[in-house]
């Protein structure tokens, strides 16, 4: 017998039919749960560069031109906010010009010093930047030594003599001196070599492993030991993502010592582990990374950006990440995060500027990342961090999809009354959208397509208990044993200070390094000499 369906049923069908279809976000939010006591890496900064006279560069815009570009790249409240400042080491090269090329070396000859400032057309922006936004992170990397102690006789490929080991170890530890003697300019970290694995057309110097390894341990540190240099030391900062320039280096008795940060370009490769500089409890830096090809200043672009850095600082789990040039002269690719036009006196933003700003303003050195629910839903990508001594925190979420989604936050362990979203998209630039209420320790947004959003607040609590270096929640004779074998060498950091915040614990006086004299402190607690640490205020 035929059977006939109802016009009612027919409809009621298709109905449920359409409501299948329809993407679930639109009636269900997903969740994100961020944990506050679950930490990963503590936060160095993020940086970016004006190497090769592109500091120069925008002074010639002016100073009212100028003066808004610092603040795109360093203000914390009207750009991203960035806290490092990588430099080139002058070499004295001539192969470029005044729009891109070396600077004059301080050491033109093996007898010979010129510490005139001029030479280095750096330093003036650093001084502004340090005076105007408390930038007090220096990086400067050597992309050659002076032609005189090469191979080849030139700055532009060759390697280091050997019998020049010496001379490189005593000329990288004269100019962290002297900048800070006769500049005013204290170099806080310094790359031994940019890019080791690669010869170009401009500066440039190769090394092998083994040689960094030699250099290091037979030179460089002997000499900055005995000059009292505490300037960090960078090494790797490969083309390719990778630690395997430094390991040599990190499994050397002695390099290791000086072997502060493993640093790597990523150029052409993922993101991954660096297990070994995690083992011996370096520093992972990226130093250096840009668009080498079309200029693409939309927001698709910028979102690239806004994953890479997520993908760093939860494949990788690294400390510092870095754009290459902040404004450059370039406007056919994407070497700059800002393109000057030298002959119009004028510039142009990319999007890429907010999108990492949307990391780099809100996320400050000496952050630790926390958990946070990753990848929640497909497109959206989430990480988390927190300042373990004022309870601020930033939620940075991105949706790489088309279409919108919607987002349940649930904080765990902390309870703001509130956070404020900062957004960048097709038609915003960081921009402050209204506070959001938090409810029963949860929040909900919904994230525009192709968008980042930050979600920034306070009202979490300190983790750390000055002088718990092994995060037990006591400050005892245990502690007091892991700082003992720690300075005599019997431990490394890792060990003697296990817990991620364990270095901060026992930088009892607060300068931001751990020294016999925070040993001293403790001691003094556990006899009751004190009752309370320098940092404790």
């Amino acid at each position: 017998m035929k059977k006939t369906i109802s016009f009612t049923t027919v409809v009621t069908l298709l109905a449920f039919m359409l409501v299948m279809a329809l993407p679930t976000n639109l009636y269900a939010a997903s969740t994100v749960t961020v944990d506050w006591d679950t930490t990963y890496q503590t936060i160095d900064g993020f940086g970016i560069s004006e190497a090769f006279h592109q500091s120069n560069n925008i002074a010639r815009l002016g100073e009212t031109k100028q003066n808004e570009i610092y603040d795109l790249l360093f203000s914390t409240t009207d750009g991203a906010g960035f806290s490092i400042f990588r430099s080139m080491l002058g070499d004295g090269g001539t192969w470029g010009n005044a729009d891109d090329g070396p600077n004059k070396t301080m050491q033109p000859a093996e007898d010979v010093w010129d510490w005139t400032e001029s030479n280095d057309d750096q330093i003036p922006m650093i001084k502004a930047i340090q005076s105007k936004y408390g930038i007090d992170k220096i990086m400067y990397t050597v992309w050659s030594p002076p032609a005189w102690m090469k191979t080849n006789g030139s700055v532009v490929g060759g390697a280091l003599r050997t019998d020049k080991y010496q001379a490189y170890a005593t000329y990288l530890a004269e100019h962290i001196k002297n900048y800070k003697s006769k500049f005013g300019v204290e170099i806080t970290h310094i790359g031994i070599q940019n890019e080791p694995d690669l010869e170009t057309s401009y500066s440039s110097c190769r090394w092998t492993p083994a040689q960094l390894k030699t250099f290091m341990s037979d030179y460089l540190v002997p000499t900055f030991d005995k000059e009292n240099i505490t300037a960090k030391v960078v090494s790797g900062e490969c083309m390719s993502f990778t630690e395997q320039y430094a390991v040599d280096s990190l499994y050397d008795s002695i390099a290791v010592t000086r072997t502060d940060i493993v640093g790597s370009h990523n150029y052409g490769s993922s993101y991954r582990t660096f297990p070994t500089a995690k083992e011996k409890g370096k520093g992972i830096w990226m130093t250096e990374i840009s668009d080498m090809n079309g200029n693409d200043t939309t927001i698709n672009d910028g979102m690239r950006w806004a994953k890479e850095i997520h993908d760093f600082m939860t494949i990788t789990e690294g400390n510092a990440w870095f754009y290459w040039w902040g404004a450059c002269f370039k406007t056919h690719n994407g070497e700059g995060l800002i393109q000057i036009d030298l002959n119009s006196k004028n510039y142009k933003v990319a999007k890429r500027l907010y999108t990492v700003g949307q990391f780099s303003r809100f996320i400050r050195p000496g952050w630790q990342r926390i958990e946070a629910t990753k990848n929640p839903v497909s497109n959206v990508y989430v990480t988390a961090y927190k300042d373990p001594v004022t309870g601020e925190f930033a939620i940075v979420a991105m949706n790489n999809g088309w279409s919108n989604q919607s987002i349940n936050y649930t904080l765990k362990g902390f309870s703001p009354s509130s956070v404020t979203p900062y957004t960048t998209s097709a038609n915003q630039d960081l921009a402050q959208g209204s506070d959001i209420v938090v409810n029963g320790s949860s929040f909900s947004f919904d994230l525009a397509p192709n968008s980042i959003t930050t979600f920034v607040g306070g009202g979490g609590s300190s983790s750390i208990i000055y002088g718990d270096v092994n995060g037990d929640g006591y400050v005892d004779s245990i502690d007091f044993g892991l700082m003992r074998k720690y300075f005599l060498g019997i431990l490394g950091m890792t060990d003697a200070f296990p817990i991620l915040n364990g270095e901060k614990a026992a930088d009892l006086d607060g300068d931001g390094d751990v020294t016999s004299m925070d040993f001293g402190y403790l001691r003094k607690y556990l006899l009751g000499l004190i009752h309370k640490f320098p940092v404790d205020k």
